[in-house]
């Protein structure tokens, strides 16, 4: 049974209206005709299954008739991934893995080495990517995609996460950093993670300055130099692991 994202106000008691990309998708990718069952998810922790009753190429919507509605409670903790811009499509990979894996909240850092603010057409675009991604995955919840901010502007955003982690790769804190198994294991039952990914160049010593200040764990995934994309994806799937999300 194929899935589509419908935001909630799409969504009566009775119908779901589908528009845009996944309208197009379901019409002219899937080719769906009325009658078909398919699932739908609003992103909030309801998943409906419906009835297409109208998918005409002469229509810019699909209009679904909800057979039943089934409510998905999140699981904590609740995970938030800043992650600093990277290269070329780098982000894309990051945000469908770290989305099949189970982050909650993505949020775009601007850091001293890393990008610059991307443009609106591909902050678009990495938001059907989290889309695609959780429809894959069978997820009820979409992650939410924050607008892209200063790592100084991220750090007054601490003071609600129960848990700080902050990735430091460098060789010259080996000894003031711990590996994230070790800080994953021994901390209380958190209920809602902050998880710092610095880009290609690494966090500046600043920056490693400021989160400390702020209360980040400085933690490690090994003795490997792990690119910034898989050092995301390793580090939300070793929290995934570890709270058996």
């Amino acid at each position: 049974m194929h899935t589509f994202y419908v935001p909630p106000l799409q969504i009566r008691t009775d119908i779901a209206r589908i528009t845009d990309s996944e309208h197009h998708h379901l019409r002219n990718v899937l080719r769906i005709t009325p009658g078909e069952t398919v699932r739908i998810i609003d992103g909030q922790g309801n998943v409906y299954t419906g009835e297409v009753r109208d998918s005409g190429t002469k229509n810019v919507s699909s209009e679904v008739r909800i057979l039943s509605h089934e409510f998905h409670p999140s699981v904590p903790p609740a995970m938030t991934l800043f992650q600093a811009l990277p290269k070329n499509n780098k982000m894309e990979l990051i945000l469908q893995k770290t989305t099949e894996i189970g982050v909650t909240q993505i949020v775009p850092l601007h850091t001293e080495y890393a990008l610059k603010k991307p443009s609106r057409n591909r902050y678009e675009r990495w938001h059907r990517v989290i889309i695609s991604a959780t429809k894959q995955s069978k997820r009820a919840w979409l992650p939410e995609l924050c607008d892209p901010q200063t790592f100084q502007t991220s750090l007054t955003q601490l003071d609600h996460f129960s848990l700080r982690l902050f990735l430091n790769p460098d060789p010259n804190q080996a000894l003031y950093t711990q590996h994230i198994r070790e800080v994953l294991q021994n901390a209380s039952q958190a209920t809602a993670i902050a998880l710092f990914v610095g880009p290609e160049g690494g966090f500046s010593h600043t920056e490693i300055s400021a989160a400390s200040e702020n209360g980040c764990v400085p933690v490690t995934l090994g003795t490997n130099i792990l690119r910034t994309e898989t050092a995301a994806i390793v580090a939300v799937a070793a929290i995934a692991y570890e709270y058996q999300l």
